[in-house]
């Protein structure tokens, strides 16, 4: 893969994650199509640092995107007030060169993941909870995001269930853009791997984990999953 002078990067949310990674990624020459089909609220100011109270009501991409314009960017940055699903994915991300989930969604972080295997793009998912967060990277021939979170979970917490400190949304977005920026220039390898913030409360390096892929994995083996399940 040859890398793009100035790639063009979708991100999935332009929430806590979104908006360091808007901002990361521009800083860096990168140009940004960010989607979210929600609006600011007083309650995401904690960690939603983007935002100002003069926000609250306003959908949180266009607010992004006029956060971006205030630095100086905004010819990088277009905003579309829309979820990331089967029906609008080709028209948000169709043309950039990675995609990256910062979404507070398992189901769209797997939608995420089954989109770009599907099309061949690269990507990064990256979620933070309380102190901590992860971020995937993936690309084609690697093992993707279902092949380690096999179906969306029935308990999973969310960000209003269980907290998220702001710092934590800096730290795992700004290392969700460097995969991102890695990815866009080429290097893949970090794809199939895991980064593991544990806590940022402690001095513990993050770590990795790299799987393979797995053979049952509808994904990345959808005639696997058609035979196995006939219609």
């Amino acid at each position: 893969m040859s890398a793009p002078a100035s790639p063009t990067i979708a991100v999935v949310g332009a929430g806590g994650l979104g908006g360091p990674l808007v901002w990361a990624l521009t800083a860096a020459g990168a140009r940004v199509v960010v989607c979210d089909p929600d609006v600011v609220e007083l309650s995401n100011l904690q960690r939603q640092v983007q935002f100002a109270t003069a926000d609250v009501g306003r959908a949180k991409a266009a607010a992004l995107a006029d956060e971006a314009a205030r630095r100086g960017v905004a010819d990088r940055v277009r905003a579309i007030a829309a979820r990331f699903d089967a029906t609008t994915a080709d028209a948000i991300a169709g043309a950039a060169d990675v995609v990256v989930d910062g979404s507070d969604s398992p189901a769209t972080k797997l939608l995420v993941g089954d989109w770009a295997i599907a099309r061949g793009r690269r990507h990064v998912v990256a979620g933070v909870l309380r102190w901590g967060g992860t971020v995937f990277s993936g690309a084609p021939g690697a093992a993707c995001f279902r092949c380690l979170f096999e179906d969306e979970p029935d308990d999973a917490p969310s960000c209003a269930d269980a907290g998220v400190v702001g710092a934590a949304c800096a730290v795992i977005g700004g290392l969700a853009a460097r995969a991102a920026l890695a990815l866009a220039r080429g290097d893949a390898g970090d794809a199939g791997s895991i980064l593991v913030v544990e806590d940022l409360r402690r001095p513990w390096a993050p770590r990795r984990a790299r799987f393979g892929r797995r053979s049952g994995c509808r994904t990345c083996f959808p005639q696997v999953a058609t035979d196995a399940h006939p219609s």
